[in-house]
């Protein structure tokens, strides 16, 4: 049987954030799971600070760009699911084809300079990296608002365990990239 509508706007309905399930509330932080999982992020992008911050200077800069970028996706997360301040938007939105150009430009730039593309790279790591990936596709899909999986009101959220799974990826797609071969 259909809903009969009461004539009520829908307090979600073209609200940032609408679309990953969390349900939105009132007051400082819309959506309190999802801004807390978007530190990983931030987390992760210490991380990869920490393990892979020697080297040259050119080396120590692409590193500083790679972890500023990932922590800028997670303060733009966090702004973006939590207080929603004018360009939250973009705050959220803007940083992640910066990482993706960075992740997916450093190889492919060494590879034209004929340096080795991927020194961290082992078997081992790229199944983990296809593993998680599906995992993380996974909890993307199952924490959109509509999924069937999706419970507004759960203090598990979806799409807070990807942003947990797809921080993760990043730090071990920092692996690749910038570790040597020895070290995995």
């Amino acid at each position: 049987m259909p809903e009969v509508s009461d004539g009520a706007a829908d307090p979600q309905e073209g609200r940032i954030g609408a679309s990953d399930c969390e349900r939105l509330r009132p007051g400082l932080v819309a959506q309190p799971v999802n801004t807390v999982t978007s530190l990983g992020y931030v987390v992760a992008g210490a991380v990869v600070m920490a393990r892979h911050h020697q080297g040259d200077l050119g080396r120590r800069r692409q590193v500083r760009l790679y972890s500023s970028m990932l922590a800028l996706v997670g303060l733009g997360s966090v702004a973006f699911h939590g207080p929603q301040p004018p360009g939250a938007r973009a705050m959220h939105d803007l940083p992640i084809p910066a990482l993706l150009v960075l992740a997916i430009g450093t190889p492919l730039v060494r590879a034209r300079r004929g340096e080795a593309a991927l020194p961290g790279w082992t078997r081992r790591r790229g199944g983990t990296l296809a593993a998680m990936t599906a995992a993380g596709l996974s909890t993307y899909a199952g924490g959109r608002t509509g999924a069937p999986s999706c419970d507004p009101d759960s203090p598990i959220q979806l799409h807070g365990a990807w942003h947990l799974l797809s921080a993760s990826n990043f730090v071990r797609v920092a692996d690749i990239i910038y570790g040597r071969t020895s070290d995995g």
